[in-house]
């Protein structure tokens, strides 16, 4: 083993090696002390060279006991264990499992308890927002199909009637009121047919006569007293899909029932033309009516009931103006002052009552049903 150098100043009778000794020792260094390599020196540093090179001749000659295997085999020892210990630090050792207690079984059993109360309601939650999110979504497709339908039908919103067939106004294929005509109505020209398809004319009421205003006229034609879950009204919303202004799928809320009409239908007031600008802000659009699913399921339903497409948390709302909002309630301001409840029409006095015959009659009431 060298020792290292020290700082320290030679004893007096030391050997000392001169630069130039160095250097030249360092030339045979690197040359393996070949001696044949000795001429590539300067002439005065070959013969310093020689005599350096019979020097370590000396050692050749040195007494040394042959070298044995003890100092390699201490040293595969020592490797040996170095491993061994490194090995047993990363060996993991087994659990042992004791037996298992009731009252383990019993604490897990409380843990999922917990946890189910917790992330069931947790995910319902995240489901009934998701849903809620996807319907006002297609609110809002419907809020621009209706735009552009009014945008091309005089600002009027569509309706699938026509005078030759106003029985059916508002109607569910095989559940249409019996309706019978004045004389003068099967003369109506197709032009007033039309307007009435585009929601020119009164839809079917309560009463059993009604007079019906057309662009030119007016008529009068009687219909059977019927109540309101008798009609399919949201079908007066397929011509948006005919005209292909918006999809089919664009008129389902996905948290309603399957094979249900899911969204509700602003009802044309009588004696007024069914348009979307009615010079206030009004509900057009909104998820179903409780009070009209549960007549027709044979139920009772609260008139502040929310609807049912998201749980009764609430509905979704689509104003004239195209915007949409989440209302908890179906208590909406009439821009008066007043309250109005989109659920129910309000009678000739101004009363909003349950009876599911009646017919919008106010300026400002919005009743909404599908």
């Amino acid at each position: 083993m060298t020792v290292p150098p020290t700082d320290r100043p030679p004893r007096s009778g030391e050997p000392q090696l001169t630069d130039a000794d160095m250097r030249v020792l360092d030339f045979l260094a690197e040359h393996g002390f070949d001696v044949s390599r000795v001429h590539l020196l300067p002439e005065a540093d070959r013969p310093r060279a020689m005599a350096l090179v019979r020097q370590m001749q000396v050692l050749d000659h040195y007494p040394a006991e042959a070298a044995d295997d003890t100092l390699v085999d201490a040293t595969l020892a020592r490797i040996d264990r170095w491993e061994a210990a490194a090995a047993e630090a990363r060996r993991i050792e087994p659990r042992r499992i004791g037996s298992f207690r009731l009252a383990d079984l019993v604490g897990i059993a409380a843990v999922l308890m917990v946890g189910t109360a917790v992330l069931v309601p947790l995910a319902r939650s995240m489901r009934q927002s998701g849903l809620a999110n996807a319907c006002r979504a297609n609110m809002r497709t419907i809020g621009t199909a209706l735009a552009s339908y009014a945008s091309q039908h005089d600002g009027l919103l569509p309706a699938t009637a026509s005078i030759a067939d106003l029985g059916t106004l508002f109607a569910r294929p095989g559940r249409a009121p019996a309706a019978r005509q004045s004389p003068h109505a099967s003369a109506a020209p197709q032009s007033r047919r039309d307007d009435a398809a585009a929601g020119r004319l009164d839809a079917v009421g309560a009463p059993m006569q009604v007079d019906v205003r057309t662009p030119h006229s007016w008529m009068r034609i009687r219909i059977q007293r019927v109540e309101w879950h008798a009609f399919d009204h949201s079908e007066n919303l397929s011509p948006l899909v005919a005209g292909q202004f918006c999809g089919a799928g664009d008129l389902a809320c996905p948290g309603c029932a399957t094979g249900q009409p899911c969204f509700a239908y602003r009802v044309p007031l009588r004696g007024e033309r069914f348009m979307l600008d009615r010079g206030f802000r009004s509900v057009v659009i909104a998820d179903s009516n409780p009070l009209t699913e549960a007549n027709r399921l044979g139920l009772r339903a609260s008139h502040l009931q929310p609807s049912t497409n998201h749980g009764q948390s609430g509905q979704n709302m689509l104003f004239s103006d195209g915007s949409v909002e989440w209302h908890t309630s179906p208590l909406i301001g009439d821009g008066t002052g007043a309250m109005d409840n989109i659920w129910l029409p309000r009678d000739s006095r101004g009363v909003e009552r349950i009876d599911m015959q009646a017919w919008p009659t106010q300026p400002r009431d919005t009743f909404v049903t599908q």
